[in-house]
């Protein structure tokens, strides 16, 4: 914010040009802490006995050690110009195991059946009236399971009474799914990043106001998205799950916090969140009228991604 305010989408050098663009000459790169991660043997957290596949490999996960200045550049410092922000990619490969069948017992404990078949466009559908959530059926697993955990996120975080299904407010639920689908999918170690990132800046920037910045919406939802998937990883236990996520975020940020969205049998605990005031950047009302170029709209029930 204070090196490039009006800053909208970033990459590397490299990047850029595996993209197509080329930095102009003479730009000045925006300095970002880029992640520094080990190569670490996935371990039982309470026999300390290293996890294996089917085939009997040991599993691995990357661990973050640290952090390095990394440099980037705007969209606006590249030529060509770049006409739209990147699409989200379809997922590839395998779910973690167990995964599917866990997610499918949540939604069947709120009352929806859970079907496969056409979304009408979309890789996913929750329908409040029939109480359906629908999964894409011809995709790999990998999106399967992600798309799954967005939908079970839509039926636990379930619009208010006459909220309206446009705009703002869907842009809202659907930073919050995602988001929530990109934290379960990681505590299970399936990276979603080049679905999800693409997917959240799109509807973040439909929800964006003049006086109520991208930053703030995604940052408004943080109560909503970590409450909800630690109600889900609860059920679905990843094996190295070492804390719930809502106590860890309110750790780091020096907050009370006790959200727990209702599920099924559980009886949800007293809300108690720090209130924080976001100032909008001054790059926002241009970034929200830029279209999200993502999957149409499934209608007005359709919550698909």
């Amino acid at each position: 914010m204070l090196q490039k305010p009006d800053a909208t989408m970033i990459a590397g050098y490299r990047a850029w040009q595996a993209m197509g663009h080329q930095v102009r000459r003479g730009e000045k790169a925006i300095k970002i802490l880029g992640p520094v991660t080990r190569k670490v043997e996935l371990v039982d957290r309470i026999t300390g006995e290293p996890i294996r596949d089917n085939d009997g490999r040991t599993q691995y996960v990357r661990q973050l050690v640290g952090v390095r200045p990394v440099s980037v550049f705007d969209a606006s410092q590249v030529d060509p110009p770049v006409e739209s922000p990147p699409e989200p990619t379809l997922l590839r490969g395998q779910a973690p195991p167990g995964l599917w069948d866990s997610l499918a017992e949540l939604v069947e404990a709120e009352g929806f059946q859970l079907t496969r078949g056409d979304c009408d466009g979309a890789n996913g559908l929750t329908d409040y009236q029939s109480r359906e959530v629908r999964v894409r059926a011809d995709v790999d697993d990998a999106q399967a399971v992600k798309t799954l955990a967005h939908e079970l996120a839509h039926v636990l975080i379930r619009p208010e009474p006459g909220e309206p299904y446009a705009g703002a407010c869907r842009g809202r639920r659907e930073v919050e799914a995602e988001s929530v689908a990109y934290v379960v999918a990681a505590a299970h170690h399936l990276d979603t990043s080049q679905y999800t990132f693409n997917y959240v800046a799109g509807w973040a920037s439909q929800a964006a106001t003049p006086q109520r910045g991208i930053e703030a919406v995604v940052a408004e939802t943080g109560a909503r998205v970590i409450a909800t998937a630690d109600a889900i990883l609860a059920h679905t236990k990843p094996a190295d799950l070492e804390t719930k996520l809502v106590d860890a975020v309110a750790e780091d940020l020096g907050v009370t916090a006790g959200l727990t969205p209702k599920v099924a049998g559980r009886t949800p605990e007293p809300e108690v969140w720090e209130t924080v005031t976001f100032t909008p950047s001054p790059g926002t009302q241009a970034e929200a009228r830029r279209p999200i170029p993502l999957e149409r709209d499934t209608g007005t029930l359709g919550l698909g991604i």
